[in-house]
């Protein structure tokens, strides 16, 4: 009884040693960097609003495309407001690094 005692008492300490051995690891960090150059490319569209909410808004081309255009963080002050049937007149950018996203530049109604 008395050996296994003192084996269990030196299992226990050596895992207690081993588990508290520094792990100072070398790590290699990447200096290189990276440019991305996005192909931003800006858009102009014509089109009717069929969608609007609070954050943008979704409208129709007259080639049957449908466009989502966010408004968030975005000065656009329209007469009258928006409104479901609105010709709008939407320049925007296309931006390749977040595809998706339409950057709304000039927004116009058209009357």
């Amino acid at each position: 009884m008395n050996v296994i005692k003192q084996t269990l008492f030196f299992v226990i300490i050596s895992l207690g040693c081993i588990s508290c051995k520094s792990k100072a690891e070398k790590s290699v960090v990447n200096t290189e960097t990276k440019i991305v150059v996005a192909d931003d490319s800006l858009c102009h569209v014509q089109g009717v609003v069929i969608d609007a909410t609070m954050n943008g808004f979704t409208m129709i081309t007259s080639k049957n495309d449908t466009l989502y255009f966010s408004t968030m963080d975005q000065n656009i002050s329209l007469e009258g407001g928006l409104l479901l049937g609105d010709t709008l007149d939407v320049s925007y950018t296309v931006t390749d690094d977040e595809p998706g996203i339409n950057m709304i530049s000039f927004v116009k109604k058209v009357h």
